[in-house]
């Protein structure tokens, strides 16, 4: 048994450990795992990586549509691309901003989700 990894927590203040019930409010030995951390940077840098491959195939299939459908030169529509690009790269930094000065995590990637979902539709 890792008793390093165990703590003393009273009931009242577990949150991941499945509910007990106990007469009297002694501390109950519970397991906690840590969260956060080097646990979850290969699921951060897999999610980045994937997203910039995504990316890079967009663009060539962005080129040739813009090209095609909207008469669009090659210059035209390597700047536009390269201007959606950026803004796309940069609005990450913006909604770190907004969610540690204003509006916090939860709220911001609520409303993050509710914007992304009434402009898909």
């Amino acid at each position: 048994m890792k008793e390093e990894m165990a703590e003393y927590l009273p009931l009242s203040q577990t949150e991941d450990s499945e509910k007990q019930t106990c007469s009297n409010s002694s501390p109950i030995l519970i397991k906690s795992r840590k969260k956060g951390g080097l646990i979850t940077m290969p699921f951060i840098i897999a999610n980045e990586a994937l997203e910039n491959v995504a990316s890079c195939g967009l663009l060539p299939n962005m080129t040739f549509y813009l090209m095609r459908e909207y008469r669009m030169g090659f210059t035209t529509t390597q700047n536009l691309l390269f201007f959606w690009s950026t803004a796309t790269n940069f609005m990450p930094i913006v909604g770190a901003v907004v969610a540690d000065s204003y509006l916090g995590r939860f709220l911001t990637i609520g409303l993050g989700s509710i914007f992304s979902f009434l402009l898909i539709n």
